[in-house]
């Protein structure tokens, strides 16, 4: 019996499939078809053969490690080879052969294709199988139903066979081109669809394509498993090349299997349209939507409720957060509109004025700390600057701030500050200062230090360990910093071994252990959990999140009362009756904003309890009125704390940017300007007053160095 191993290649992005199919969950991951992901109803062709000469091992995918929850929900027993960022086909089809036998008989086929005649592809298969054994390379070519210009195609030797000799490979042609290939006969679309064994493939790539082989079989080195991840450093050598262009196109062993299988790319909407399009109906709809009067309209809602009229040549998509009208067929004008909203989406709810003016103010801002944050006598950041802009190199020194300065220059230079030796200064002496001066003779780091980085209080604290994770990890994903990821991994290791509370039950304050329990370090190990994640790509670095997520699920956050709860006994319960619990609205805003960033990594769905925090958070604003969050209050009323520190204006504006929904539209333009007409300073960028009274007095006698990252993590969404 022929065994065959599918391997699937599932690096598509799906970009002519915009809003339904995103970067974080591409068209393979989508139900289009039918009720199952695409990429599972590719697996499940070959699940077995009715024939008796042909079978199926355990299907391989090469895909992108940002994908693994993914893929590991809908394929869990799938063999997984993650790439770290995308080289084409040539080194995915490279990474599959190295990790097979050389004999091994290999299929390689697209996630996302639909087929609906599995028995006739079947046979085709079986069909190639001897002359793959016989060291060619196959490819499956699709008999053409029309002459198509948007596929590649195959064209053959005349002959009557099943398996016929490959002449060429030809690009996408003109109309009459592709009208004089399909009079002819001899030429097929090429679906991408490859069989060989792994030795045959490894030959043509050292004979055509000598560079692509030695940085991914130096990128799979060490690796074994269900999961085998390439890494980055070799993976960024391989040449960005498909199979088509390195192999295909220069072997002389290429021969073609014609097949009538019923397949389709699911490529773009009119594809779509075509395959659920009744007989004579132009209309087609999926989901809850009413269409009348018109004519070639597609319809694709994953919710709302979409009412049509009178119109014609229209597709029309709607998912729970975007609305996208397009003309019928125009795939490259979806590409287009997928690209700008994604990249600009959070720019929408403000004008492009507003847009300069917060990256023209926070790059200036990054401009003025650089010269002033670092003791370039005794090392480490500065904790804050006076009012006139000097930096106090007397103050003590907290681990945390540190911290934070780290994490704030990795982004800026991530962002597009005009500075990147700037910023990759700060980085790297920062991290180095946290490595050196400010660990625990017992393990994790101290507290706080004074100028000259002496501990004035050795307590290790699971907030400052926390932005240590956050630091590490934003240094490592901007610099490729190994002293970043070290330090990340380190005080993970740390809180995990001396800090962690029983299983789902969260992290102590601090070594030694102290009362109450806060939410606030949980929602810092959150923020921290998913940036170690987005660095690394790797599941291990989410499960702090994961934990924290269900930990604000089940008991930080009151349903009854829609708050947010602060400080909780050893057990989690509430340190005070319902009433009477203290909450920060700066705080709930702040959790909906990181709840989004874990949606975003995951695919949870927290977007009712985002909702519910935003809006209660809203109703408590200055209920006196001008429209300032204040540092605490309880449900009663009763405000614990009636002034207004700078940070939670950012944190509401924050929340309002990337939740439009939940106010009416400018308001995200109207807190931006409060921000800048009460809090910034208009003579110089960079400084800022941090906190008014209940009369609208300042009452800060500094700078706080702090708040810089409030800044950026506010404005990021802008950049």
């Amino acid at each position: 019996m022929n065994r065959v191993i599918p391997i699937i290649l599932c690096g598509g992005s799906g970009t002519r499939l915009w809003p339904l199919s995103t970067p974080d969950r591409p068209k393979q991951f989508l139900a289009l078809t039918s009720d199952k992901a695409m990429i599972a109803e590719t697996a499940d062709r070959f699940a077995d053969s009715d024939l008796p000469a042909l079978s199926f091992a355990n299907v391989k995918v090469v895909g992108s490690k940002k994908h693994r929850l993914l893929l590991q929900d809908t394929l869990p027993e799938a063999d997984l080879i993650l790439e770290p960022f995308g080289r084409n086909s040539a080194p995915a089809v490279a990474a599959a052969c190295l990790v097979c036998d050389p004999d091994d008989l290999i299929l390689i086929l697209p996630a996302d294709h639909g087929i609906a005649d599995v028995p006739a592809f079947h046979h085709a298969i079986a069909q190639a199988i001897p002359a793959a054994n016989d060291g060619n390379i196959l490819t499956f070519g699709l008999e053409p139903s029309y002459p198509a210009t948007g596929y590649g195609y195959i064209q053959a030797e005349d002959q009557d066979s099943q398996v016929r000799p490959v002449r060429a490979f030809v690009e996408k042609p003109s109309q009459s081109v592709a009208e004089n290939y399909i009079e002819q006969g001899n030429y097929y679309w090429n679906a991408g669809i490859f069989l060989f064994q792994a030795k045959t493939m490894i030959e043509a790539l050292e004979a055509f394509a000598p560079d692509i082989l030695p940085p991914v079989r130096a990128a799979l080195a060490g690796q074994s498993g269900q999961v085998q991840q390439l890494a980055d450093d070799h993976f960024a050598h391989a040449p960005d090349i498909s199979i088509d262009y390195a192999v295909m196109e220069h072997a002389q062993n290429v021969q073609v299997v014609p097949v009538d299988m019923g397949w389709s790319d699911v490529g773009d909407y009119q594809a779509l349209h075509e395959l659920f399009a009744e007989p004579n109906q132009t209309v087609v709809t999926y989901g809850p939507a009413y269409v009348r009067d018109s004519q070639n309209v597609y319809v694709n809602s994953q919710g709302p409720a979409v009412a049509v009229s009178g119109v014609s040549d229209l597709t029309i998509i709607a998912t729970n957060d975007t609305i996208m009208v397009n003309r019928a067929g125009d795939s490259a004008a979806v590409k287009a509109l997928g690209k700008h909203v994604g990249a600009q989406r959070h720019k929408l709810a403000v004008s492009e004025t507003v847009c300069q003016e917060v990256q023209t103010w926070l790059w200036d801002t990054f401009d003025y700390w650089s010269d002033k944050v670092w003791d370039e006598a005794l090392g480490g950041f500065v904790e804050q600057l006076s009012l006139q802009g000097e930096p106090d190199l007397l103050s003590p020194r907290r681990v945390r701030v540190q911290a934070r300065q780290v994490f704030s220059f990795a982004r800026a230079l991530q962002y597009g500050w005009s500075q990147p030796e700037a910023a990759k200064t700060h980085v790297q002496r920062g991290l180095q200062y946290i490595h050196e001066k400010l660990r625990h003779p017992g393990g994790g780091w101290v507290h706080i230090v004074d100028a000259q980085g002496k501990a004035i209080d050795d307590k290790r604290d699971l907030y400052d360990h926390a932005f240590l994770i956050l630091a590490g990890a934003a240094a490592y994903e901007a610099t490729g910093e190994a002293l970043g990821l070290s330090l990340a991994r380190e005080a993970c290791a740390f809180i995990n071994e001396h800090l962690k509370a029983e299983p789902g039950q969260g992290w102590y304050e601090a070594l030694p252990h102290e009362l109450p329990r806060r939410a606030n370090p949980h929602m810092h190990l959150l923020e921290a959990s998913c940036a170690l994640y987005r660095a690394t790509g790797e599941l291990r670095d989410l499960a702090v999140a994961t934990e924290c997520v269900g930990l604000f699920e089940s008991h930080f956050f009151n349903p009854r009362l829609n708050i947010m709860g602060e400080f909780f006994k050893d057990d989690w319960s509430p340190v005070a009756e319902d009433e009477e619990t203290v909450f920060e609205a700066g705080h709930m805003y702040e959790w909906a904003s990181l709840l989004h960033e874990y949606d975003r990594l995951t695919g949870h769905d927290s977007l009712s309890w985002r909702r519910r925090l935003i809006s209660c958070a809203d109703k408590y604003v200055d209920l006196g009125g001008a429209g300032f969050v204040q540092n605490a209050q309880r449900p009663d009323g009763v405000v614990v704390n009636p002034k207004r520190r700078l940070w939670p204006q950012l944190e509401r504006f924050r929340a309002h940017l990337l939740h439009p929904e939940m106010a009416p539209f400018g308001t995200p333009e109207r807190l931006y300007q409060t921000i800048v007409q009460d809090y910034v300073n208009e003579d110089v960028p960079g400084l800022w007053t941090d906190e008014f009274d209940t009369q609208g007095q300042a009452c800060s006698d500094a700078v706080p160095a702090s708040i810089l990252y409030h800044f950026l993590t506010a404005y990021m969404p802008l950049l």
